[in-house]
């Protein structure tokens, strides 16, 4: 299906990741009087086929939405705003490798916000929401250490934004760390709304975040670190490309402590 993109698009799109805040940005992105964020979230909209993949309309977020059209996308978001986003995980997802390129192809301009947390408590707060809907049946180690899952896949952020960073300029792009938006919400949030051209003088403080805790599931010995080590070298990237040492995360402190101890064999 083709589709011919016009400025009432969006301006603004949150493309991830999945467990790493994205509905709570959503939400406080909502507040500014500059910016109108689509009141359904996960509209999906640029991925999935050309035709209904089935006959309840309610689920096809599910399976993306690209079928819907330009004019059914554009009528979720408000024309008036200056600023006019949404927020679709699904947009990073492994599964659907079309995405970037769809956008650019419709939004060449659009300013895009990707989160990102500690990689082992994004996969086991996926787990458990897997857990919860009925679709995860394994143990967590099980479902954490299968290398081909999309708890790994998932959790190896480079991997799903390099894809966008090979399309957009460097500018256009912007990664925020889940663990700072908590601890530190307005100047995250006043750094978002410079990045999506909305005015950050003119948000209004909030209340911080509960800090991030540990998840409370428990972990097999050995789980962390073979986990660590199956996104070790995407981290790496990404510390790298990002110029940041991500000391918030016990992923980062894991990775380097199995190379102190090897390195003193």
């Amino acid at each position: 299906m083709k589709h011919r993109a016009d400025a009432s698009g969006p301006s603004l799109l949150v493309v991830g990741a999945m467990k790493c805040g994205t509905s709570a940005l959503h939400a406080l992105l909502d507040r500014h009087p500059e910016v109108a964020m689509a009141s359904g979230k996960e509209l999906n909209f640029f991925f999935g086929p050309d035709r209904p993949p089935h006959d309840d309309p309610s689920e096809w977020w599910r399976d993306g939405q690209w079928h819907r059209g330009w004019g059914w996308y554009v009528a979720q978001l408000d024309p008036r705003a200056r600023v006019r986003g949404e927020s679709s995980p699904g947009y990073t997802d492994p599964s659907h490798p079309e995405v970037p390129a769809r956008i650019h192809a419709l939004l060449p301009e659009v300013r895009l916000v990707y989160l990102v947390r500690d990689p082992l408590q994004r996969a086991v707060s996926q787990w458990q929401h897997h857990v919860r809907d009925g679709t995860e049946t394994r143990p967590v180690a099980d479902a954490l250490l299968d290398p081909g899952s999309q708890y790994v896949a998932r959790s190896r952020y480079w991997d799903r934004i390099s894809p966008y960073a090979d399309l957009f300029a460097p500018e256009q792009l912007l990664v925020v760390i889940q663990e700072r938006l908590r601890a530190h919400t307005d100047r995250e949030v006043r750094r978002v709304l410079a990045h999506a051209g909305a005015d950050p003088d003119r948000w209004e403080p909030v209340r911080p975040s509960r800090a991030p805790g540990r998840s409370a599931v428990p972990l097999p010995d050995g789980c962390a670190e073979r986990f660590a080590e199956l996104v070790g070298d995407d981290l790496a990237e990404l510390r790298r490309c990002l110029g940041d040492e991500l000391t918030e995360w016990p992923t980062c402190s894991l990775l380097a402590a199995t190379h102190r101890e090897r390195a003193s064999r």
